[in-house]
């Protein structure tokens, strides 16, 4: 009974960090309906902040629901993006309170966002799903390089399944969809998101799987050059 009482806290605390990731990515609608709201009722630096590297690759690495909103995808992104494909990084930063800064990647109109994406070939977005178990569901409008991504990531150990039933990405609105090639948005679950944040060999597993399956499309063809 001490010992129930002396972990007790320690449950409470990390039961109630999962239930703010779980609000995170069940909300029921967004607080604004585009990233142009969200910015004139925000202080960028201040509730939020966004990561804009154009390295004039033909590939741009997306994570519009960085920092608190949907932990550890901003990481991943950056990891996936390296030092040569582009990259695109919104965080927000008001704590439990950052579902409000989720914006839909369908509205999201942030100029710089748009030009990484428009003027490239391939996207590829991050982002955590609600679904139970350890795994990753491979989207959007491009069919091959997300069959091939979902491929790589099994080849390294991570279950992955494509295409997206429950949250497909194939809109043409959608920021990773708008390059001449399309987009592969992946939807990691909350466990393997938390797993991918501990543990640093996995993590570098999965983004070398993703970065694998990219480069391998890029070099077949599924890319034009610039």
């Amino acid at each position: 009974m001490r010992l129930f009482k002396l972990l007790l806290p320690f449950a409470l605390f990390f039961s109630a960090a999962c239930t703010a990731d779980m609000a995170a990515v069940r909300r029921s609608g967004d607080a604004y309906p585009d990233f142009l709201a969200l910015k004139a009722a925000n202080t960028e630096g201040l509730e939020y902040s966004r990561e804009v590297y154009d390295r004039g690759s033909r590939v741009t690495v997306f994570a519009p629901h960085g920092g608190d909103i949907e932990l550890a995808t901003a990481r991943l992104a950056r990891g996936v993006a390296g030092r040569d494909f582009n990259l695109y990084v919104f965080n927000g930063w008001l704590g439990r309170e950052s579902g409000r800064l989720h914006v839909t990647s369908s509205h999201f109109n942030d100029p710089d966002a748009v030009r990484l994406s428009t003027s490239g070939a391939l996207g590829l977005s991050l982002h955590a799903q609600a679904g139970r178990g350890s795994w990753v569901c491979v989207g959007g409008s491009n069919k091959a390089a997300a069959a091939l991504v979902a491929r790589r990531l099994e080849d390294s150990g991570f279950a992955a399944v494509t295409p997206c039933a429950r949250l497909p990405g194939t809109s043409a609105k959608n920021i990773v969809n708008r390059g001449s090639a399309g987009g592969v948005q992946l939807e990691i679950t909350l466990r393997l998101l938390s797993r991918l944040e501990r543990d640093g060999e996995d993590r570098s597993r999965f983004e070398g799987a993703v970065r694998r399956a990219v480069i391998e499309f890029a070099s077949s063809g599924g890319i034009e050059a610039r």
